[in-house]
């Protein structure tokens, strides 16, 4: 034991030195322009907060793996405000630069921005910056941007990233290009940099950072530590294996990236045994090794983790908040989500303007369209619960769902198991307010679905929707979300029978909400949660159960950010473009009706979302480190729409022929796009196999494609057309930018979308 602790220490000093010795601290002094850590009488944001923290009075700090100089505390400023200054770096072109890194953070974000490096022969490489609001909690964070926590002057917890920039080994840097956010106090989101450390080509492979965790490799007990790896070398790196080792502690399962290039970046998870059981700061000695035919490289580092815990969940916000999404969840991708209940009878509401399985909940609203529809069709008299007596699913076939889902190229589904009506579409010994004591037919259809996809789909991860509070129960009572029971006639502003609900009930969330997420819990081990609207809530009694049955069961789980805590695995995005990177794992969802997710008997079919439109969403979301949630309504009868139906066949279709640039890959860190030709909007994924992928969202013309991101490009990769394997002719023009030759009876092979894949090397 002595002996492994001296050698940690030893290791830890050489590296130490090492890093001192190829960190190359740039100056930044000229162009301080902002006091945002400086004490009383700082303002980063332009609101009179600021960074109030020990370790910016340091001068020297370490985020990560990244040593950065700070200014003088005597100076009047202390960070840059980004206003598209020029920074001069022509000092440092004849050092030879692997990395470039930039200790920023961000105010009235989400920020997404562009840095750009200039080289003295003219040639620009640009790295696309998303960062967080500096005020986001530290457990919301991704974990690409390692982070530092800092007080703020308001008592909350600021943020500080040390944020990479692509380096072009191979040229002299003249200058780096800031973006322009603007005056302090314009309230728009701006980027504030704090030092600029630049790492030499000296060491070809370093250790950026590295984190313990509590997901486990899969079919394993092993948990994983994250190790994030660049390449600062000017040579292309292969086979490059990675370990963790330590006190009580060594590697089941190396992690490995096939091939890196230089200046790239690879996040890969690592399985370890140790012997742990509470949380607690550990020293770990990180091993890199790279092999060629010419060369074998080996780097060792030490540094800290912490997180790496083997101990049950707790049911409290603190425990929960380490939970996180699940490698097999993040690998997804695609999902469909299906929404189907009461709702699906009146499946009503004016197209594109109101959600269909809120149709209640709308003729409530006096004046609303679907107020006036319902007075108008059904009559004043007519409650919602009475579309239970002429409810006839009779169409509705497990079976033909799970084929449709599976054929359509998804990964997993999500099925409401209750919606906001509070009807549950399960036999729960909770209420009588199910589809099992109120339909003639007493069906249990989540558990008829979820058996179906547990025998014959099994390949399926399997999820569950469940809205948290239900609009007019008459016991539920949100000042919040200002929803309460019981319902009100709208019309003759009678009280109306709550069906189902015959005995008294003092604790909703006790009562009814958490035994009920309970028992689908027990009864059909879903992979995901997916809760709703949030509301008044006890959900850390029923996470912890969720989190820790399943680790007993070996199985790993996830749970969205609408439980009514600060505990989920992944945000949701809802009928939402976003042009940004999300600061952690996330889900876009939407249906492919232009604004519902149930059944809406209005939308004709032209004005469903195209399959091409639906495509693109996927490509943009995923390039964007993101799964899609593609939500389909059957009608009344059970039946999926064919209109629909054609649409997943046709989405499936197209995921077969490239599911490799979609499925295991992660976003490229550069930047997820390049729109910079007009009329050729391209996205990048990547794949730790050694592929590189270029999505054109238009058919190439010219018989060429231009590709004006630096991406990785080694002079012997081959490029294709996903799924022909006819390689393509590529070159450099001058000014370094990619052109593909695409031949016309080549880009003829595909008509929705054109996938490149670039094999490495």
């Amino acid at each position: 034991m002595i002996l492994i602790n001296v050698l940690l220490l030893l290791l830890a000093l050489v590296h130490l030195a090492y890093t001192l010795q190829d960190s190359l601290r740039i100056p930044i002094q000229p162009f301080l322009n902002n006091k945002g850590a400086s004490g009383p009488g700082s303002d980063f944001d332009g609101a009179g907060t600021y960074f109030q923290c020990s370790q910016l009075s340091n001068t020297n700090l370490t985020v990560g793996n990244i040593d950065f100089s700070l200014p003088s505390t005597t100076t009047t400023y202390d960070n840059v405000l980004c206003q598209g200054q020029i920074l001069t770096l022509s000092s440092w072109s004849n050092k030879q630069l692997g990395a470039l890194y930039v200790l920023g953070a961000a105010h009235h974000g989400p920020l997404t921005t562009d840095l750009t490096l200039v080289y003295k022969d003219g040639t620009q490489v640009t790295t696309t910056v998303n960062l967080p609001d500096w005020q986001t909690p530290a457990h919301h964070l991704r974990r690409f941007h390692q982070p530092l926590d800092c007080q703020l002057s308001n008592g909350a917890t600021g943020q500080l990233f040390a944020i990479p920039l692509l380096v072009d080994s191979s040229r002299a840097i003249s200058h780096l290009v800031l973006p322009d956010h603007g005056r302090l106090g314009s309230f728009r989101p701006a980027l504030h940099i704090f030092a600029i450390t630049g790492i030499s080509t000296n060491q070809p492979l370093v250790v950026i950072s590295a984190r313990g965790t509590r997901r486990w490799k899969t079919l394993t007990s092993y948990p994983i530590v994250n190790v994030l790896i660049q390449n600062t070398g000017t040579d292309w790196m292969r086979t490059i294996t990675i370990s963790v080792s330590g006190e009580l502690l060594r590697t089941e399962h190396e992690g490995r990236i096939d091939c890196l290039g230089p200046g790239q970046l690879m996040s890969v998870d690592v399985a370890v045994h140790h012997l742990r059981r509470r949380t607690r700061r550990m020293s770990v000695l990180i091993e890199v090794t790279a092999n060629d035919k010419h060369r074998a490289v080996t780097e060792i580092t030490n540094v800290e983790i912490v997180d790496l815990v083997d101990e049950a969940y707790e049911a409290s916000e603190g425990s929960l908040q380490g939970h996180e999404a699940p490698d097999w969840f993040e690998s997804a991708k695609f999902g469909i989500f299906v929404h189907w209940g009461l709702y699906a009878v009146p499946s009503w509401a004016p197209v594109g303007a109101e959600y269909a399985e809120w149709y209640w909940w709308n003729y409530h609203q006096t004046g609303s369209a679907t107020f006036k529809y319902h007075r108008r069709f059904y009559g004043p008299d007519i409650e919602y619960d009475d579309f239970l007596k002429v409810w006839r699913p009779k169409r509705f076939d497990p079976w033909a769902w799970m084929d449709l889902i599976d054929a359509s190229g998804a990964t997993y589904f999500v099925f409401t198991a209750k919606h906001h009506d509070g009807i549950a579409l399960f036999d729960t010994q909770v209420t009588n307010r199910s589809t099992v004591h109120l339909l003639s037919s007493r069906r249990d259809f989540v558990k008829e679905l979820m058996e179906v996809a547990e025998r014959n789909y099994s390949h399926l991860k399997r999820g569950i929707y469940f809205s948290l509070p239900e609009w007019y129960h008459p016991s539920y009572r949100d000042d919040w979300l200002h929803w309460q029971g019981p319902p009100i006639n709208p019309y003759t502003k009678k009280r109306v029978p709550y069906t189902g609900s015959s005995h008294t009930v003092s604790d909703f969330v006790n009562q009814i909400q958490v035994p009920q997420i309970m028992e689908l819990i027990e009864q059909h081990q879903p992979d995901i949660l997916w809760c709703d609207i949030g509301g008044i809530n006890n959900s850390t009694v029923w996470q912890a159960e969720f989190f820790n049955r399943a680790k007993q069961q070996g199985r790993e789980v996830t749970v969205n950010d609408r439980c009514g805590n600060s505990v989920s695995d992944f945000e949701t995005v809802e009928y939402k473009e976003i042009n940004h990177v999300p600061s952690r794992f996330w889900e876009s969802t939407r249906g492919i009706d232009p604004h519902s997710f149930g059944f809406n008997h209005q939308t004709k079919t032209n004005q469903y979302a195209s399959t091409l439109s639906l495509i693109q969403e996927l490509v943009s979301v995923v390039s964007r480190g993101g799964n899609f949630l593609l939500n389909i309504g059957p009608d009344g009868s059970g039946y999926i729409p064919d209109v629909m139906q054609v649409k997943l066949l046709e989405i499936g279709a197209w995921i077969d022929r490239v599911k490799e640039s979609i499925f295991d890959t992660v976003p490229y860190w550069v930047t997820p796009s390049d729109f910079s030709i007009p009329g050729q909007p391209l996205y990048f994924t990547q794949s730790r196999l050694g592929c590189f992928y270029i999505f054109s969202l238009n058919r190439p013309t010219g018989r060429r494609l231009v590709v004006r991101t630096k991406v990785p490009l080694h002079p012997q990769s081959k490029i294709s057309l996903l799924p022909t394997r006819e390689y393509l002719n590529w070159e450099y023009s001058r000014g370094k930018i990619l052109i593909i030759h695409v031949p016309e009876h080549v880009v003829d092979q595909e008509t929705l979308l054109w996938v490149f894949k670039i094999q490495l090397v």
